[in-house]
């Protein structure tokens, strides 16, 4: 049984409320919160494809934030478990968040040229395989639709603006 933290639309924690993952039972102005890191190495961002049980499709890391948990301990758990990446916390740089429909996604940037030969030990339950990808190719995968809706928010939010500002 996992809790979740209930946030404001500013992303503040509303104390002492949390609600069981996967309850529905939040008022219009309350939002949980969930993680999206997305890792770049000499140029290309680290995509996943996810397992066929959580859709086969292709996504950045990230998940949802229990309570009491922060966004950036999360971020380091998720990758964790995802990818068995054993990350130092101050690699995260807070990009900003994404508001959809009772959910906060607060996305993180790693920049580490040293995992371009990084051996992933890969969660199979959550995840298929790894590539590395510029935004040439994410757009490709957009474009076919075989990229996670929230995945594709973030990207076009911080990282597109990113790679087309240089």
């Amino acid at each position: 049984m996992e809790f979740l933290g209930v946030y404001d639309e500013t992303g503040k924690e509303l104390e002492n409320r949390k609600i069981l993952r996967g309850d529905k039972a939040l008022k219009d102005n309350e939002y949980i919160k969930l993680v999206a890191v997305w890792i770049k190495c000499e140029g290309k961002y680290l995509i996943q494809k996810t397992s066929k049980e959580k859709g086969g499709v292709f996504a950045v890391s990230g998940g949802h934030v229990p309570y009491k948990t922060t966004s950036k301990q999360q971020s380091i758990v998720e990758l964790q478990e995802e990818l068995g990446l054993n990350l130092d916390p101050n690699k995260l740089k807070l990009l900003g968040n994404v508001k959809i429909p009772h959910c906060i996604f607060d996305v993180f940037l790693v920049e580490d040229d040293s995992l371009k030969q990084y051996n992933f030990n890969l969660q199979k339950e959550e995840v298929e395989s790894v590539v590395w990808c510029d935004c040439k190719e994410i757009d490709n995968l957009i474009q076919k639709g075989i990229f996670r809706e929230s995945s594709k928010l973030h990207y076009d939010a911080f990282i597109k603006n990113l790679e087309y500002q240089k």
